[in-house]
């Protein structure tokens, strides 16, 4: 089919790099002749159509998307033109994240410490956040690079949330220069963490024996009279009422 324009060609963008959702002006030459004309946008492989708006036939705005590579050509798509070519690239940098116990210009987003491994469609509750310092020592950036950490972990994660945390690339890129002394202590500070979580679900599930109890009298004795050989073994007087004695009541929980 035949083309009435010639290409697009892109010879400029700004800027030429940044995090996903970056706001780039596109300059270039053919790149349409209306917002209609203009049916393809893509920068480093990804479609950023959707974010597009047509300026002119030498401008367009838009923002740049979750591209997986990290470097790539701006390629603008049109209807009178067809698929066009680009003489400049952009460059795609990973955002640095940001703990939520870290000073920043910006509101950050506390939905990225959720614990998100299960599939369930719902909230968690803020009480389940993850510590932004889990080993409870200074942290000390790495100077190693996030792509040379990522050839050196292949499918593998520094998020301590993530199901593919790496270990060793989070001291490597956390606490490269901390001494053996301090990563000790650190252990020591885990073990603790540990410890706390579990008295805490023990001291809940305590206190809701007498809850549990109270609740199984009531339901007991809302119940019509049956003869033993009727009932189900589970509400048999034997099974339960051998039970019951044992236990007694102090400082409202029950101890054995």
């Amino acid at each position: 089919m035949s083309r009435s324009r010639q290409p697009p060609l892109v010879t400029g963008i700004s800027p030429n790099e940044g995090i996903p959702w970056t706001k780039v002006t596109i300059r270039g030459e053919n790149l349409g002749t209306g917002p209609t004309d203009l049916i393809g946008l893509t920068i480093c492989g990804h479609n950023c159509l959707l974010t597009a708006e047509w300026m002119s036939a030498s401008k367009i705005v838009c923002r740049v998307g979750q591209a997986k590579n990290d470097k790539g050509d701006i390629i603008v798509t049109t209807k009178s033109g067809g698929k066009g070519t680009s003489t400049v690239s952009f460059k795609l940098l990973k955002p640095e994240k940001i703990g939520i116990l870290d000073q920043s210009a910006v509101w950050v987003d506390e939905m990225n410490y959720y614990d998100m491994r299960t599939d369930r469609n719902k909230g968690i509750p803020p009480l389940s956040l993850r510590p932004a310092n889990p080993l409870g020592i200074e942290i000390e950036k790495s100077k190693f690079s996030q792509k040379d950490l990522e050839m050196l972990f292949p499918g593998m994660s520094a998020d301590f949330t993530s199901e593919n945390f790496s270990a060793a690339w989070y001291l490597i890129e956390n606490h490269s220069n901390t001494s053996f002394e301090q990563l000790k202590m650190a252990v020591m500070n885990l073990k603790r963490q540990a410890n706390k979580k579990s008295e805490g679900s023990l001291a809940y599930v305590k206190g809701g024996l007498s809850t549990f109890f109270e609740a199984q009298d009531a339901l007991s004795g809302s119940q019509s009279p049956q003869p033993l050989s009727h009932r189900p073994p589970h509400m048999h007087t034997g099974s339960w009422g051998s039970i019951r004695p044992i236990w007694h009541r102090k400082g409202g929980l029950l101890k054995q």
